[in-house]
């Protein structure tokens, strides 16, 4: 792995590698000498070794959200505190980023929301061939339902301008206050959905009305942690 972040980009043609993260270079290494602690001493906090320490800190092992939280939370601060200065970074964006779990609710995304909890870097030349960025948001996947499409853990980037399924696809929808990823396609003549999830011991769902959910936006990349 390269600075540059190097993630998985999985579509129905096959796999590709993209080169689209970038976190900007981190604070691990001035957070754990301000606090006068050797790279073991972090370790033994995170649970690790001292090598795997070091590459943290030289940037030479991805620093996947779940870590950063982790490695935040050992420090006493916040995610944004970990990454650095990586905003500052020319010809990068920020996109916000949440945990699905936590992110449900009618007034999830919205203009009058409270601060996302983190934000993810993108190229700026990269990020608008996907969409425009002020409709993007990135959401951490849970669960097995869309197993192997989806694995729990992976970053789904959703475009929040996409709400009208009639182009097949992974959607975000949400039902009862809870963000779900569904395959979704159209009935070319009724104009009436099938939900599905990827996973088989998932039940699909067919002939449903478009008026009886809500669509949040549709999935338009995937990024995944290989290590």
């Amino acid at each position: 792995m390269n600075r540059s972040g190097i993630k998985v980009n999985r579509s129905g043609s096959g796999i590709y590698l993209t080169a689209a993260v970038h976190w900007g270079m981190n604070r691990i290494a001035k957070l754990r000498e301000d606090r006068g602690w050797s790279q073991q001493d972090l370790a033994d906090r995170l649970e690790t070794t001292a090598v795997s320490v070091g590459r943290y800190e030289k940037e030479d092992q991805r620093l996947t959200l779940p870590l950063l939280r982790k490695i935040a939370e050992v420090f006493g601060v916040s995610v944004a505190d970990v990454i650095g200065e990586a905003g500052s970074q020319p010809g990068t964006i920020p996109i916000p980023a949440y945990d699905i779990r936590a992110a449900g609710g009618p007034g999830a995304f919205s203009d009058e929301q409270e601060e996302p909890p983190h934000y993810l870097y993108f190229r700026e030349q990269w990020i608008r061939k996907l969409g425009r960025p002020n409709f993007l948001v990135v959401l951490e996947v849970s669960g097995d339902s869309m197993w192997e499409t989806l694995h729990d853990g992976d970053n789904a980037l959703v475009d929040r301008s996409q709400v009208n399924p009639r182009r097949e696809g992974l959607y975000v929808i949400r039902i009862d206050d809870v963000l779900q990823v569904k395959r979704i396609s159209m009935h070319p003549v009724t104009r009436l959905l099938t939900i599905k999830s990827d996973n088989p011991a998932y039940p699909t769902y067919a002939d449903v009305n478009p008026d009886d959910i809500a669509v949040v936006g549709r999935v338009v990349w995937i990024g995944r942690s290989l290590g």
